[in-house]
């Protein structure tokens, strides 16, 4: 019995065994037929799957190309933007200043259109006091015949208009000047009374007037007085470095071609002259005593040197500045109320056109003057300071003022 128990046990413990390892056996095969089956079906998917992933992955590459040519793109577009606002900006500032200029030359048009005007209408009546003047006495002229008569020293430009109104074109007419023409005249242009006798207008003309042979000999005398000038000190200038020496108040184009028979060119030279020079100078050109220094030439030529000869220049920033004057206080006055302002000591011809450019051209006006004006108009000038208060100015302007006919219109 024991051994019939034995071997079932044992039986039941092979069968066991034997079938643990056909289940193992059937695992094993289900697993690599399952495998197999998995490898069949889903390798060609994986390798599809793969190869997709490549794509993917160079799109992605692609793309972080893209995104980052993007970005460079969308920074330079910024830039652009930030250009583009910058030009809009610096347009509109143009278009703002184009707009001021428009409005400041329509201004300035309508203050020209009134001056001519102005001046249309003071020819005119210039031109109907012809019948003043004593024709027989210098005799007519035509315009045809017109000289330059602003080679006479003390007639510009303005006073040559005047001058063509009543008919008088010519030097020869000029030459034959009596005192009493002169006060006629004088009356009829509203000149500076003693403007005509003080600039030497018909000595002038009658230099101007001699034949060629005369000219010649002149020139001739001026030249052999060469060795007398001292050149040393004034300096050595070529024709082709002269300066426009009709700048200086003064010196008229006649003038400038005497002293360019000298070598005198620039205004570097007369600015050197010295009290010696200036004697020579005026025995060599033939000229009038005293005139130099009283049309200060030095002076004027040493501020040319300083503005590098551009009066105009200098002259226009005057005009600019025009709105710093307290015209309340000094009155307005026209050119053809103008006083002879070089009568105060110390103001000569060339202070004078920058007082007139300043729309000052009056005694009245000059002796309105307060301490702040003065500052005002010194700066406004480029005045060496306190010029005005060292050469009293206010006080020989109110003197000179008591005798004057021409006030100017006092703003209300």
């Amino acid at each position: 019995m024991n051994t019939l128990t034995i071997l079932l046990a044992q039986t039941k413990s092979g069968a066991t065994f034997e079938i643990i390892f056909m289940l193992l056996g059937s695992a094993i095969i289900g697993y690599l037929t399952a495998w197999l089956y998995y490898k069949s079906v889903y390798e060609k998917k994986i390798k599809v799957i793969e190869s997709e992933k490549h794509e993917l992955n160079n799109r992605i590459v692609n793309l972080d190309a893209k995104i980052l040519n993007l970005k460079k793109s969308l920074s330079e577009k910024s830039e652009e933007t930030e250009h583009l606002i910058l030009e809009i900006n610096a347009l509109k500032a143009l278009h703002a200043e184009a707009v001021h200029e428009t409005d400041d030359m329509t201004l300035k048009n309508k203050r020209n259109e009134q001056l001519l005007y102005e001046k249309d209408e003071a020819l005119i009546n210039i031109a109907q006091r012809k019948h003043l003047l004593d024709y027989k006495s210098f005799g007519t002229a035509t315009e045809a015949e017109k000289d330059d008569l602003k080679m006479i020293s003390g007639i510009g430009p303005f006073i040559e208009e005047r001058l063509h109104a009543l008919d008088i074109y010519t030097f020869r007419q000029i030459s034959k000047f009596t005192p009493q023409d002169i006060d006629t005249i004088n009356d009829a242009i509203i000149y500076f009374s003693g403007r005509i006798e003080r600039d030497e207008w018909v000595a002038q003309a009658q230099e101007l007037v001699r034949s060629e042979d005369l000219r010649t000999d002149l020139f001739k005398r001026i030249s052999e007085r060469k060795t007398r000038i001292y050149y040393d000190r004034i300096g050595i200038a070529k024709k082709e470095e002269a300066d426009d020496l009709t700048i200086i108040s003064g010196i008229g184009g006649w003038i400038q071609e005497k002293l360019n028979v000298l070598d005198i060119y620039t205004f570097r030279q007369i600015s050197n002259f010295t009290k010696e020079d200036i004697v020579t100078v005026t025995e060599a050109i033939e000229y009038f005593h005293g005139r130099i220094e009283r049309d200060e030439w030095i002076l004027q030529a040493k501020e040319l040197i300083r503005i590098a000869g551009k009066k105009s220049e200098l002259l226009k920033r005057i005009r600019d500045r025009k709105d710093r004057i307290y015209y309340d206080r000094l009155g307005i006055a026209h050119k053809h109320e103008a006083n002879n302002l070089t009568l105060i000591d110390g103001l000569g011809l060339w202070v004078e056109e920058r007082l007139n450019t300043l729309g000052i051209y009056t005694f009245s006006q000059i002796s309105r003057l307060t301490h702040t004006d003065i500052e005002t108009i010194t700066e406004v000038l480029e005045l060496i300071p306190g010029r005005i208060e060292q050469d009293n100015w206010v006080g020989q302007a109110r003197e000179l003022a008591k005798n004057n006919m021409h006030e100017p219109t006092t703003m209300p």
